[in-house]
């Protein structure tokens, strides 16, 4: 299989509000993930080394715009380092689930560089709106 993490695969937080991490990502996830806000009301998680890339991205932007002083701002304060456990799980942090509206059923998708953590229904919902639309969205993108 191609290296890269990408699909989607629905679990269950256990009583812990733990969740596995399909077992294809977790050699290119290695120990540790880092997780902050995503930008669909979902949970971003990274690996390091694109974390860190990321974080020199956040570094660049200009501290005279407010726009990017709050995005860098929201994201870094809601970064917490995630520890894979010996069977493949992590533990989603209560303010990370809270912002999400993640209770038990979630969705976890490879989007490339990370990954995303999705309460289920609401994927579903943003998946079949966003496939309804896709070639209207891959003309605005420059796709076609």
């Amino acid at each position: 299989m191609p290296k890269g993490l990408y699909g989607s695969y629905a679990h269950k937080l256990d009583s812990k509000s733990r969740v596995v991490l399909p077992a294809r990502f977790r050699d290119e996830l290695g120990q540790s993930v880092m997780a902050t806000i995503g930008i669909e009301k979902c949970i971003f998680a990274y690996p390091l080394p694109q974390w860190e890339a990321l974080q020199e991205r956040l570094s660049a932007m200009r501290t005279g715009s407010a726009n990017e002083r709050k995005l860098r701002m929201i994201i870094m304060t809601s970064a917490q380092e995630l520890e894979v456990d010996t069977v493949g799980r992590i533990l989603l942090p209560q303010k990370l689930r809270d912002y999400a509206n993640i209770n038990q059923e979630v969705s976890i998708n490879g989007t490339g560089d990370r990954l995303e953590i999705w309460d289920l229904s609401a994927w579903n919902e943003f998946w079949q709106t966003t496939a309804e639309n896709i070639q209207e969205i891959a003309e605005g993108v420059g796709w076609l």
